[in-house]
């Protein structure tokens, strides 16, 4: 569901992106979050802030992006988020 970038060599973060365009519900999705371990620091409507070993911010355009180096976490995120997103994938 999602392809990680690295924005740039001496960043602090992955970005994760779609495959496909897509809209999140992220009202939808706070509670599933909450219920996987995520603790949500900030909810905009249009973003989900939360923690899981590391910040997360996610977008209602699907993209990703974690406050990590760590690359094994950013693939445990990928694999854990695409999980728990893919049910609320609403695509354009």
């Amino acid at each position: 569901m999602f392809e990680i970038f690295k924005p740039c060599l001496n960043c602090k973060s992955f970005v994760l992106k779609p495959k496909t365009d897509l809209k999140l519900n992220l009202d939808n999705i706070r509670n599933v979050i909450k219920e996987n371990g995520f603790i949500i620091k900030v909810y905009t409507g249009s973003l989900l802030s939360v923690f899981k070993e590391c910040k997360i911010n996610i977008y209602s355009s699907g993209k990703v992006v974690a406050i990590t180096k760590n690359h094994e976490l950013i693939k445990n995120i990928k694999t854990e988020l695409s999980s728990i997103l893919y049910p609320y994938i609403q695509s354009d």
